[in-house]
């Protein structure tokens, strides 16, 4: 086991114009080669905060990872702080120089001179190759501790996390003790009820830790050992027991993702018309490569108008009833199933807040409907939280009531 510190680098991350994700993602790698992770801080393009962080990091840890501030431009800092911090020169790589000048000609355009910053290398310090950008990692070890540099433009730095990184630590740090880990995506569950269910799964096993992570509507529960890998088999097949149908994917997989694998085996199309979300379970949907062999389309039908106009709901029950009840809910599913000729037609509407315009029902009530060839069906749920939130929840619930269905389970009592 070794320690382990990440850096995030950027003004953009402090001031809440970009959300730091990328030590979350570098944390989950790092897990099964026994790194143990002492700190996480976000600094911003300033030379003196860069240099002081990093000082702090390196007297804690063997190892500390910074993402960011890699660019060609004038705030992009983190070589030169990294350089003056451990009191080295700057170099000029040839060989990164003319793989920066290969990847312009390559696109067609001509390279600005200031990108050539991005040649620059701590000297001592080993290149990480930019496959997917401009920006070059590097690396090197100093006063026992190695400091490595990744670019902050989340798919540069995945890439180079898992394609390099991972085996380079893999090597300087052969672990002693066998990490293991299993992680588990429930969706549509408390999380106060979940850990209650989990807790009195695994109760018993000694070596085991257990970490949540609530992800709007879904809940990552992630079970590890560094010890006792039978305990870890042994509390997920408990798991596997105590949440069933709960658990919508696993490591590596998504529900939608999911969700589309299970249109495909079975050769259904499925459509969407949306209210409150906006288009927010259609993106979900079409984040899957491929998903265009089940996914007929979506309609957005946000006013009453268009409700009528466009999936054929009757104008005197939206006046008479308002549009969130379950009839309109499923007369909106049917209406995209039919118009847009899918199997599965799957739809939603609710107040997502605060203003509530003509609606009778309180913020957060979202009613979701669903039709087949058999039929139309809703369900209508109170869903928590502050307007974005609401619309994230519903989206991944309305996920969840078609992954049911198409997998042939009950739809149970979501929320």
């Amino acid at each position: 086991m070794f320690d382990c510190s990440l850096m995030a680098v950027g003004d953009e991350l402090l001031d809440g114009r970009v959300d730091e994700s990328n030590s979350s993602f570098i944390s989950d790698r790092f897990l099964p080669l026994g790194a143990r992770i002492v700190l996480r801080v976000i600094v911003g393009d300033d030379m003196e905060h860069i240099g002081s962080a990093l000082e702090m990091a390196m007297n804690i840890s063997q190892a500390v990872v910074i993402s960011g501030g890699l660019g060609p431009t004038e705030d992009d800092l983190t070589r030169e702080a990294v350089a003056r911090t451990l009191g080295l020169p700057l170099r000029r790589d040839s060989l990164q120089e003319e793989r920066l000048k290969e990847f312009f000609a390559a696109m067609g355009r001509e390279m600005s001179p200031t990108n050539l910053k991005q040649a620059d290398l701590v000297e001592g310090a080993e290149p990480i190759t930019a496959r997917l950008g401009t920006a070059p990692g590097q690396w090197l070890e100093r006063e026992g501790c190695m400091v490595i540099m990744v670019p902050g433009v989340p798919r540069e730095m995945r890439d180079m996390i898992t394609g390099d990184v991972v085996p380079l630590l893999a090597e300087r740090f052969p672990p002693r003790e066998s990490v293991e880990a299993k992680v588990f995506i429930v969706a549509a569950r408390p999380e106060s009820e979940l850990a209650e269910q989990v807790q009195a799964a695994i109760a018993g096993l000694r070596d085991v830790s257990v970490a949540y992570r609530a992800m709007m509507g879904q809940i990552e529960v992630k079970l590890s050992t560094a010890a006792d890998a039978a305990a870890l088999a042994q509390a997920e097949e408990r798991i596997r027991q105590a949440l069933g149908p709960w658990i919508v994917a696993e490591a590596g997989e998504t529900l939608e993702g999911n969700l589309g694998r299970e249109l495909r085996s079975r050769a259904m199309t499925i459509a969407v018309a949306e209210s409150l979300t906006g288009g927010m379970v259609g993106e979900r949907i079409t984040r899957v490569p491929g998903s265009s062999d089940y996914f007929q389309g979506g309609i957005l039908a946000y006013t009453y108008g268009a409700k009528t106009r466009l999936l054929g709901v009757d104008a005197g029950l939206l006046e008479a009833k308002g549009a969130v009840n379950g009839e309109v809910a499923e007369a909106m599913a049917s209406g995209v199933r039919d118009r847009l000729a899918a199997d599965i037609g799957i739809a939603l509407t609710g107040v997502a807040g605060p203003e509530s315009g003509d609606e009778r029902e309180p913020q957060g009530t979202v009613v979701f409907g669903l039709a087949d060839g058999s039929g139309a069906f809703s369900w209508k749920y109170r869903l928590p939280g502050d307007r974005d939130m609401v619309r994230q929840f519903a989206t991944t619930v309305m996920l969840t009531i078609a992954y049911f269905y198409v997998r042939g389970e009950e739809i149970r009592d979501v929320r």
